[in-house]
C-alpha cells in the first residue's frame, strides 16, 4: 500500500524498500493514511482519534536532537546538519503530535517490554519538557485489550456511516438515566445507532471494564464522552 499523498510528510519512513517488518496503516482523527510499526501504535491512534479533545494527530511528526533540544523537520535533515556542523547528537522521533486546540503534546507508543528493556525512554518527557514539549508515554497498560477492542468497535462504527441526530435523540430518550446495552436493543433502538452514539460521546459505559455485551450499562449521566477521554493528554494543573 502506498502513503496518502495529501498527509503531512513525515520525520521518518517506518518501512524502507526490501524490509519485511509488517506496516499497520489508519486514518484515525481524520488524518490521511498514516503508517505505523505495531498494531498497539494503531491502538493509540484509534484511541486519539476518538478523543473529543484531540482535533488532529501526526505521525512521525519531528526529529529531536535531545542533547541541544533541536527540532528537525526529518532525520535526514538532522542527519545533514550532523554531517555539515559535526556535532553529536541523540536523534528522536515521537511516534505522534496531537493538537488539543491551543496545546500540542508529542506521544511515545511502546511496549511495556520494550521500555523495560530500554527504560531510557522513561528520561525523555523530562528531557523535552526543558526545551518546551510535552511529551507522554503510552504503554500496553494504559492500552489495555479490553480497553483497546472497545474502542476499535466505536471506531469501525463511526466509520461505517454518518447517523441522523434525530435517532441520537431517540436513543438517549430511550436509555433514560442508564440502561443495558442489550435493553435498548430489545427496545428497538438500531444497534449502528446505539454504538455511533457512543463513538459520539453522547452516551458512556465502563470502557475498561469489559467488552462491550448485551449487560454493559449504558448512561446519560455526567461526562457522556468521559470514555473517549481515558489518555492523560491534557496535564492536570494545581
Amino acid at each position: 500500500m502506498k502513503i496518502d499523498r495529501k498527509s503531512h510528510p513525515v520525520a521518518r519512513r517506518v518501512q524502507k524498500r526490501g524490509q519485511k517488518k509488517k506496516v499497520h496503516y489508519s486514518s484515525a482523527g481524520g488524518a490521511h493514511l498514516m503508517q505505523m510499526e505495531s498494531r498497539l501504535e494503531t491502538s493509540g491512534a484509534v484511541a486519539m482519534g476518538l478523543d473529543p479533545r484531540v482535533f488532529s494527530i501526526r505521525s512521525q511528526p519531528m526529529t529531536f536532537d535531545l542533547l541541544s533540544g533541536r527540532a528537525y523537520p526529518s532525520v535526514a535533515a538532522l542527519q545533514e546538519a550532523q554531517k555539515l556542523y559535526g556535532f553529536r547528537c541523540v536523534k528522536y522521533t515521537p511516534d505522534f503530535e496531537a493538537d488539543l486546540g491551543g496545546s500540542n503534546v508529542l506521544v511515545e507508543v511502546k511496549h511495556s517490554e520494550l521500555i523495560n528493556q530500554n527504560p531510557k525512554v522513561l528520561e525523555y518527557p523530562s528531557i523535552l519538557a526543558r526545551y518546551g514539549y510535552r511529551l507522554i508515554v503510552l504503554d500496553d497498560h494504559l492500552l489495555a485489550d479490553t480497553y483497546v477492542r472497545n474502542l476499535r468497535l466505536l471506531n469501525n462504527a463511526r466509520s461505517v456511516r454518518p447517523r441522523p441526530k434525530t435517532a441520537t435523540v431517540d436513543i438517549v430518550a430511550a436509555c433514560g438515566n442508564a440502561n443495558s446495552y442489550g435493553g435498548l436493543l430489545s427496545a428497538g433502538v438500531d444497534e449502528g445507532d446505539l454504538l455511533s452514539a457512543l463513538a459520539l460521546g453522547r452516551l458512556t459505559f465502563d470502557i475498561r471494564g469489559a467488552r462491550l455485551n448485551y449487560n454493559t450499562v449504558i448512561s446519560t449521566i455526567g461526562d457522556t464522552a468521559a470514555h473517549l477521554k481515558e489518555l492523560p493528554l491534557v496535564s492536570i494543573r494545581h
